[in-house]
C-alpha cells in the first residue's frame, strides 16, 4: 500500500534524518591539512573508486599516488585469461557509461578526466531477457522500444508503462538537483533539504517508498511488475525491501542515457585511468598494501605499507568497506563511538556466486542472440532471494551473461563462447573447512549450471563445456577485502539507501566505494571517486 501524502510531521522527520545523515562524518572545519608532504592526497585502493579519485585531483593539478595491494589495477573492474578465453570480472552493463544520448551523468565525470580518449565504449545489443514461468521477454535499450515491447505484451498496461516512465523521468531529474548537495554546509544545506519538499516533490515522495510500492502503483498485472522490477537482482534486496530510488534512477540512466561496455573488457577502462593518471604526474603503485593510515593529533599525515614504507600526504582517500577503514586502517580506538555504532547497526547487502564458463560452441551462431538473461523460477522475488541466500540455487535466479555475444572478439576465439552466470549468496553458508567449502563449491556450481540450462540449452551437455570456474563469497573476501565478501556495500532499504557519505570522522580522510552514497556498481564508483575528489578539492578552494 502507498503511504499517505506528506505531512508537516513527515517533513520535519525527512529533515532531522538528513541532517544526521550529513553530519555522520561530516566535518566542517576551514583548517586545510599541512603543506608539506610527499603528495597531496594518498588514495588507497586502484578499484574503480580509487582510480577515478585520483584522475579527478590530478586532473586538476593535486599530486597523487596511487597504492593497490593487487599485481594490476581496477578491482572488480578487471579482466582475467583461462587458456584461450578471457574473461570480464564483473561488469556487465554501464548504464550511461558511453557516449551519445543525453551526454550526461556518468559520460561526463569521464569526459571531465580525459579517459574518454583512452577508451573505447560500445552500446550492449539489448537492457535484459526476462524470463519467469510463462514469460519470456526480451527488453532493448531506450524508453521506445521498452516501452513498446511492455505494451505488446500487455496492452492493457499501457497507461502504467507511461506512468512510469514519467516517474523515472521526474524523480531522476531531481535527484540531479540535488548532486551538489554532499558539498554544501551549514546554512545553505538546511536551505535546501527544508525546500526538497517543494522543489523536489518526487523524490520526496519516493524517497520513503519500496520498488514494490511503485509497481503497485503502475501496473496490475503481477507478470508485468517482475519483469519490470527485473534488475532488482543488479541492486541486492528484493523489492519489498528495495528502495523505488534505485529503481526509478538506475532505469532512467539506462533507458535515456544506454546501456554501454567497454571495448578490451573493463579491465581497459581501468588501465585507461591509469595510464590518465600517469600522464597527468601521478604514481600508481600495484602489489603494495597499505597496513595503516598515520595519524598526528587526529589528523592522517599519511599511510605505512606492508614492505615497511611510509608515504606522507595531505589527504587520503580510501577505496575499502567503512570497516576496513575503520578498524583496520584507522583503528577504532581513532574512531567516534557513535559512527562506530552506527556502521554496526547497518545491514550489509547480499554477496555473490557466480561461474565462469568457456564452451566450445557458439551460442550465437546456434541462433541464441543474447547477451544479458535473467532467469528467474518465481514470480516472488523474495521467494527467489530467499532461496539463493540459503544455497538453493536450483530455485533462485541468475543473471546470465553472454560476453562473447557483446560483439567484441576478445572473449572467444571464432567457434566458441564466453558466459558468466550470477547469483546472490551469503558468506555463512560456506564452510571455512577447505575439504567440505570444496565439496559445496563443486556441487552449487553445477546446480547453477542446470539451472541456467534452462535459458541457454547447450548447458546441457557437459561436453560443450570446457571450463568453468566458480567463485563464492569466500572468494571475494580475499579478493576485495570486504566484509562478508560484499560487493553491494550496504543493504538500499528504505532506512539506509544513503548509506554512508564520503566524509569520515578524521576530517582530512575520504572514503570511495559501493558503501557510500552514490550507491554502487561500475558506474557509481566512479562518481563515488569524484565526489571524494571534489570534497578534497573545494577544501583547497580548486573549481
Amino acid at each position: 500500500m502507498l503511504r499517505k501524502p506528506f505531512t508537516l510531521r513527515s517533513v520535519l522527520i525527512f529533515l532531522l534524518a538528513a541532517f544526521l545523515a550529513l553530519g555522520l562524518g561530516a566535518c566542517t572545519t576551514k583548517n586545510l591539512p599541512a603543506s608539506k608532504a610527499d603528495y597531496d592526497v594518498i588514495v588507497i585502493g586502484a578499484g574503480m573508486g580509487g582510480l577515478s579519485a585520483a584522475a579527478h585531483l590530478a586532473v586538476k593539478g593535486q599530486k597523487v599516488l596511487v597504492l593497490e595491494k593487487h599485481h594490476k589495477v581496477g578491482g572488480s573492474t578487471s579482466n582475467f585469461r583461462r587458456g584461450e578465453f578471457v574473461f570480464d570480472t564483473a561488469l556487465h552493463e554501464m548504464a550511461g557509461g558511453g557516449p551519445g544520448r543525453l551526454d550526461r551523468g556518468l559520460y561526463q565525470l569521464i569526459k571531465l578526466t580525459g579517459v574518454d580518449q583512452k577508451v573505447e565504449f560500445y552500446e550492449v545489443p539489448h537492457l535484459y531477457r526476462s524470463c519467469f514461468p510463462g514469460v519470456d521477454i526480451t527488453l532493448p535499450t531506450n524508453w521506445a522500444g521498452f516501452k513498446g515491447a511492455l505494451k505488446k505484451q500487455w496492452p492493457e498496461e499501457a497507461e502504467g508503462i507511461e506512468t512510469f516512465h514519467t516517474l523515472c523521468r521526474s524523480v531522476y531529474g531531481e535527484m540531479l538537483e540535488l548532486k551538489d548537495l554532499f558539498r554544501y554546509g551549514g546554512t545553505r544545506a538546511k536551505l535546501t533539504q527544508i525546500m526538497v519538499p517543494l522543489r523536489q516533490p518526487n523524490f520526496f515522495k519516493w524517497k520513503d517508498r519500496t520498488v514494490r510500492d511503485l509497481m503497485d502503483h503502475c501496473f496490475k498485472n503481477e507478470e508485468i511488475k517482475a519483469v519490470v522490477s527485473q534488475l532488482w537482482v543488479y541492486y541486492g534486496a528484493p523489492i519489498e525491501k528495495q528502495t523505488a530510488l534505485v529503481m526509478l534512477a538506475a532505469t532512467e540512466t539506462y533507458l535515456s542515457d544506454g546501456a554501454w561496455h567497454v571495448k578490451g573488457t573493463s579491465q581497459a577502462l581501468s588501465d585507461g585511468y591509469a595510464a590518465r593518471i600517469h600522464e597527468l604526474g601521478g604514481v600508481v603503485k600495484t602489489g603494495t598494501l597499505v597496513k595503516k593510515i598515520v595519524l598526528e593529533n587526529g589528523r592522517a599525515t599519511g599511510v605505512a605499507t606492508s614492505d615497511g614504507q611510509t608515504y606522507t600526504a595531505r589527504y587520503v582517500v580510501a577505496n575499502t568497506d567503512p570497516y576496513q577503514l575503520a578498524y583496520t586502517l584507522i583503528g577504532k580506538e581513532n574512531m567516534p563511538a557513535a559512527y562506530l555504532e552506527k556502521l554496526e547497526k547497518m545491514k550489509p547487502a547480499n554477496s555473490l556466486f557466480g561461474v565462469y564458463l568457456g564452451l566450445n560452441v557458439d551460442l550465437k551462431a546456434q541462433g541464441q542472440e543474447d547477451s544479458e538473461i535473467l532467469y528467474n523460477t518465481s514470480l516472488d522475488s523474495r521467494k527467489n532471494y530467499d532461496a539463493m541466500m540459503k544455497g538453493d540455487f536450483r530455485n533462485g535466479a541468475a543473471a546470465i551473461t553472454i560476453y562473447s555475444n557483446l560483439g567484441d572478439s576478445v572473449y572467444a576465439p571464432p567457434g566458441k563462447s564466453v558466459v558468466k552466470l550470477d547469483a546472490y549468496s551469503d558468506i555463512s553458508i560456506w564452510p571455512k573447512d577447505p575439504a567440505a567449502y570444496a565439496r559445496m563449491k563443486e556441487q552449487k556450481v553445477d546446480e547453477l549450471i542446470a539451472l541456467a540450462a534452462n535459458a541457454i540449452p547447450a548447458l546441457k551437455d557437459p561436453k560443450n563445456i570446457v571450463f568453468k570456474e566458480g567463485y563464492t563469497p569466500r572468494t571475494l573476501e580475499r579478493y576485495t577485502m570486504n566484509r562478508g565478501g560484499v560487493v553491494y556495500g550496504f543493504e538500499l532499504t528504505l532506512d539506509q539507501w544513503q548509506k554512508v557519505p564520503n566524509t569520515t570522522p578524521v576530517e582530512n580522510v575520504f572514503i570511495t566505494s559501493n558503501w557510500t552514497q552514490a550507491w554502487h556498481g561500475v558506474g557509481s564508483c566512479q562518481l563515488n571517486g569524484w565526489r571524494a575528489a571534489r570534497l578534497i578539492l573545494d577544501r583547497e578552494g580548486i573549481q
